[in-house]
């Protein structure tokens, strides 16, 4: 199986829609997992024209939007369990993960606190800190695909592959 992973589209904001470079590269997935910070209910309805998608709503995302979504799911597929929550957190350390790296005494409080949210994932999808990441932390596969809109640098998405194997690839755009 097949799953785009995408997060941080800030559509109209800072792009005035998808990047044809996106839409071109995730043609064919099974599925499509966006990580929040959707910022326009448009995006859905295009992605959704590729793939079955399932979205969490981001601090971003406006209140018509992020009333229809959840703020994390647990998804079932191919026998692993994914959690997707955006990454933003209510409290007030969240400042402190924007400019660490992702190996920092604070990224170790973010992957608990989101092991916690997200019980019983095999894999964790976030997005919010627009820096892409594979990290494996107690068992447990983290993933931040990047953001599609540009912000704090480069610009990607991701794949996750779900077979016999787990396999993901970062996938820079070429956007800037």
């Amino acid at each position: 199986m097949k799953i785009a992973l995408v997060s941080d589209t800030h559509i109209p904001a800072s792009l005035a829609r998808l990047p044809d470079e996106l839409l071109q590269q995730i043609e064919g997935v099974d599925a499509i997992l966006h990580a929040g910070d959707i910022t326009s209910s448009h995006v859905l309805d295009v992605l959704a024209k590729i793939a079955p998608v399932t979205a969490v709503t981001g601090n971003m995302d406006p209140p018509e939007l992020a009333s229809k979504l959840s703020d994390r799911e647990l998804i079932g597929l191919e026998g692993r369990t994914i959690g997707l929550k955006h990454g933003h957190q209510s409290h007030g350390v969240q400042s402190h993960y924007i400019s660490s790296s992702y190996d920092s005494p604070e990224m170790e409080i973010f992957f608990q606190l989101m092991s916690a949210q997200l019980p019983g994932a095999d894999i964790i999808v976030f997005g919010h800190f627009h820096r892409p990441v594979v990290k494996q932390w107690n068992g447990i596969l983290f993933i931040n695909p990047g953001a599609v809109a540009p912000a704090h640098g480069d610009c990607s998405f991701a794949i996750l592959n779900l077979n016999e194997t787990v396999s993901v690839e970062i996938i820079p755009l070429a956007i800037s």
